[in-house]
């Protein structure tokens, strides 16, 4: 009996690969060990998946019920396992079996829900190698901003404070099915050794780099209203000792000078955090 052809449910945002070349060259950028552990996001109708599995111990996650019942039946084996669940909501620090080992994560990320995912990855960064993530082509873009351009922002300096990452290689729309209306961008991240902050800081340190860009045609100053009298001397003194004019935006700051603008305001001398109504 003919099996019926898959049909792609736009409310998960699901765009199938079907270019096996692509699809290699993929997976190659992984760099893939017999001892590796790697984590598929969203394994769709098995394109990456035939070429992942046998190769290393293999996790794949898929939400769709009707995909993960066709995968899991087709590629199913030792050293592999398939889950129907919402990556959001799995915990990856359980898919990790030894002390020594950590994840390598590859996947075709939904255009819908690609930043949520990137910053759940974050959350287990301890965990993670690398991550190789296809994207929407404006997202990728923006993950690899620079300061001072259009793309750069929020997201930006997320993903800059955990990973350095690297634009690998444009996609056309045309190797995916159905065809998106834009094309996709594959994207490497690395994570880095050493943080920037403190792992305590890191949540009000984002809550104040996402005030900052709250209204991206004001000036920092201006977005930074809600701070409190002292705080706002504190920032003003800060941006005059990093060389900024008090009209900067902060599009044109780069992290590291976030980081200093964020604990000379936000950072007692006893490195306490301050009572703000940042958040």
């Amino acid at each position: 009996m003919q099996q019926e052809p898959i049909k792609a449910k736009k409310k998960l945002s699901q765009h199938f690969l079907k270019d096996r070349l692509l699809a290699k060259r993929i997976v190659d950028s992984l760099n893939l060990k017999p001892n590796d552990q790697v984590l598929e996001i969203g394994y769709g109708t098995g394109a990456l998946t035939e070429l992942l599995v046998g190769k290393c111990f293999y996790n794949g996650v898929e939400l769709d019920q009707s995909l993960y019942l066709k995968v899991k039946k087709e590629f199913d084996g030792p050293k592999r396992k398939f889950l129907n669940r919402d990556i959001l909501s799995l915990d990856l620090s359980q898919l990790v079996d030894t002390d020594n080992s950590s994840l390598k994560i590859v996947g075709n990320l939904p255009y819908g829900i690609s930043s949520p995912i990137l910053r759940h990855i974050a959350h287990y960064i301890d965990f993670i190698d690398l991550a190789i993530v296809m994207l929407q082509a404006e997202v990728a873009d923006r993950l690899v901003a620079t300061p001072g351009s259009r793309d750069y922002g929020f997201l930006t300096l997320f993903v800059h404070y955990y990973f350095d990452p690297e634009l690998l290689f444009t996609v056309s729309s045309q190797a995916f099915k159905p065809q998106p209306k834009v094309n996709s961008k594959v994207v490497c991240l690395i994570p880095h050794s050493n943080y920037l902050l403190s792992r305590q800081y890191e949540v009000p340190f984002f809550q104040f780099v996402k005030k900052a860009f709250s209204q991206r045609r004001k000036t920092l100053i201006n977005c930074l209203k809600i701070l409190s009298s002292l705080q706002q001397e504190r920032l003003k003194f800060e941006l005059d000792r990093l060389s900024y004019s008090m009209q900067v935006r902060a599009e044109e700051i780069p992290l590291t000078h976030f980081v200093e603008l964020f604990r000379t305001v936000s950072l007692e001398t006893s490195g306490t955090i301050q009572k703000s109504t940042i958040g």
